[in-house]
């Protein structure tokens, strides 16, 4: 279903006009002097990089009526002139800056003036007015369908947070939210409402950011690490601070190198967050699906994000085909997490009488001073089964009993960050979240 949509939606008509381009060197150049100036073919419509003022010329246009549109969602401003220099004036509600021709009333050759402050990105489409009009249509059925289907997604993961209290759903919540501001300002929807560029890029490199925040929250909160855990995450929080650095310097400055390192950290969070991932689930027999997956995903991430704005894409992905990808990506976390979320209940249940037996035999072992001093087969067999460790065991005890933090950490001669990271652990275990939760366990 999802390759017969994308086929059918990014079918759009193909210019036969001649255009060339040349790279301005002023602003302040008239339509006399461009007729002095050689114009290059273009040969590749994305020179990334080599952002900056643009003049192109299109020496002629077949159809007696026409549409010129330049599709593209980093361009600061875009003005057309005929050979005459008269201005022609651009169209209203187009999602990209766009321009009525009608032959009886301009001389060629036309000259479009652009600039691109980000990436010198120039895709010209010179369509007919129905085919304009069908491509527009198609285009916002496309996006009725992305948009419609992540606001389902994200009700749906509300619901789920509201009812299982389970903070994994946040987390795919905000995903879903920045991967749609994310291909939003793609897509160009905001221009429709004459949202300025530098506004439209501004959201677009704070969707970007969230992706990778997202990551580094993951990382913190679920991802379970047992060694060099402090190392990691200290990477990651030094990844976020400068990406968050350098997009508070491109909200400033608007500078492209800023853009630049904070669409790099946001694709180095994610990606060794999917390295972690699939090194902690090497044993599973999902390893190659995962693989294949979570390769897939960087390919598109990286060149969407990073290399796109670099000139270097290899897909040259259109928003919808991204939006389709995003879909099916939302879909199988969507799964993911319920799958996991049922096997975390199964669990917590078996687990919850468990402990309760536990605990009525831990009564009864009044002549031992500490949970470790006993040889119970009970309790080693509690351990085995669940892969408990024998401090976590000690740590719910006292959570049981009503003990503070302070009492526990001091009774098992504990340091207060060495409790964090083993009651932490422990509630994953036990998929709870709080004290509350493992008190609840016991009553």
């Amino acid at each position: 279903m999802f390759f017969i949509i994308s086929v059918f939606f990014v079918i759009t008509g193909v210019s036969q006009e001649s255009i060339s381009y040349y790279k301005a060197t002023t602003d302040h150049q008239n339509i006399s002097e461009l007729k002095e100036i050689e114009f290059s073919t273009i040969e590749d419509t994305n020179l990334g990089t080599d952002n900056g003022i643009y003049w192109f010329k299109i020496d002629a246009i077949d159809l007696p009526r026409s549409i010129l549109e330049l599709q593209t969602s980093h361009v600061k401003e875009a003005s057309l002139y005929d050979v005459n220099g008269q201005k022609i004036g651009q169209m209203d509600a187009t999602r990209y800056p766009s321009f009525f021709i009608i032959n009886k009333i301009v001389e060629y050759p036309l000259y479009l003036k652009a600039d691109f402050p980000l990436e010198a990105h120039f895709p010209i489409q010179i369509l007919d007015e129905n085919t304009f009009a069908k491509k527009d249509k198609k285009n916002f059925l496309g996006i009725g369908f992305f948009y419609g289907t992540a606001l389902a997604l994200l009700l749906a993961t509300l619901i789920f947070l509201l009812t299982t209290q389970n903070k994994q759903f946040l987390f795919y919540g905000i995903l879903i939210a920045a991967v749609c501001i994310s291909i939003m300002t793609r897509d160009n929807i905001l221009y429709f409402f004459n949202a300025k560029p530098s506004i439209i890029s501004s959201i677009e490199l704070l969707g970007h950011f969230l992706v990778g925040l997202c990551a580094t929250g993951y990382v913190f909160r679920y991802l379970r690490i047992k060694n060099n855990k402090k190392l990691i995450e200290s990477i990651f929080v030094i990844i976020s601070s400068i990406s968050f650095i350098s997009l508070c310097i491109y909200w400033i400055t608007n500078t492209h190198w800023s853009f630049l390192v904070t669409d790099f950290t946001t694709v180095l969070s994610v990606v060794l967050l999917w390295s972690f991932t699939l090194y902690n689930s090497k044993n599973t027999k999902y390893l190659l699906i995962m693989i294949a997956i979570y390769t897939l995903d960087i390919i598109v991430l990286t060149d969407a994000f990073l290399l796109h704005g670099l000139g270097k894409s290899f897909f040259d992905f259109s928003s919808l085909q991204l939006s389709i990808v995003s879909l099916v990506n939302f879909t199988l976390i969507a799964l993911a997490l319920i799958f996991s979320f049922r096997r975390i209940q199964g669990k917590t249940v078996i687990m919850k009488h468990q402990i309760k037996m536990h605990l009525e035999r831990l009564s009864q072992l009044s002549t031992y001073k500490n949970v470790q001093d006993s040889n119970d087969q009970y309790i080693e067999s509690l351990i085995h089964q669940f892969e408990l460790e024998n401090i976590e065991i000690k740590v719910l005890d006292g959570i049981s009993k009503g003990l503070t933090n302070e009492r526990i950490a001091t009774k098992h001669n504990l340091s207060v960050e060495k409790l964090k990271t083993v009651t932490s652990n422990l509630y994953q275990k036990l998929g709870i979240e709080s004290d509350q939760e493992a008190t609840g366990l016991f009553t």
